[in-house]
């Protein structure tokens, strides 16, 4: 091995012979304490430029996305929205990939932290419909909602959107920014009840 007084003067090939041999001699923990040691800016650096990149790739698609409909359905019990969201997205004529349906189904009816979250969906305008139980929709009803129109059983919904109550009641946001899809959405339902 050569000896370490002399590694300034080494030509590139000789100083990585002494790096292989030095790796050489150590155990895997010694191995990843020295890389870490000496090399960490280097294994940092890469993993900094894929967080840059995806961090603005999601930039991206956020600013370029266009929202078609913002739905939540309160108190719904499906795992999966996707037939729902495709279905709405073919009913309003959704061409391009960036456009999408969102459907928020965490709000539950009666609880403090669904009352938050609703409150916070309408003030940043993310609300167009909501699929409720009557007396959500009378209670928020006469701030936020426009009651649509109630409906006494829906087996569609109740397939799509994992509804078990009875009546179910179908409001519009009053500040909802795509108020022409949500009444387009309000006449799917009607043709599907």
């Amino acid at each position: 091995m050569l000896d370490r007084r002399y590694e300034k003067q080494m030509t590139r090939e000789e100083r990585k012979q002494f790096e292989k041999e030095k790796l050489s001699q150590m155990t895997g923990k010694e191995k990843l304490e020295y890389l870490w040691m000496y090399y960490k800016i280097w294994l940092l650096v890469p993993v900094a430029v894929i967080a840059a990149i995806y961090l603005g790739v999601t930039m991206y698609r956020g600013m370029n996305e266009e929202i078609l409909l913002n739905l939540v359905v309160v108190d719904g019990l499906a795992d999966d929205y996707e037939g729902l969201e495709s279905e709405i997205r073919e009913y309003l004529g959704a061409e391009k990939s960036n456009q999408t349906v969102r459907i928020n189904s965490n709000i539950t009816s009666g609880a403090y932290q669904g009352e938050a979250a609703f409150s916070t969906l309408i003030g940043t305008e993310s609300v167009d419909v909501v699929i409720c139980p009557e007396s959500f929709c009378d209670e928020y009803g006469k701030d936020v909602l426009e009651k649509a129109f109630v409906l006494e059983e829906s087996k569609w919904l109740k397939k799509e959107a994992g509804i078990e109550y009875e009546p179910v009641c179908i409001c519009i946001a009053k500040n909802t920014p795509n108020r022409e899809n949500a009444e387009a959405f309000l006449e799917l339902v009607e043709e599907n009840k």
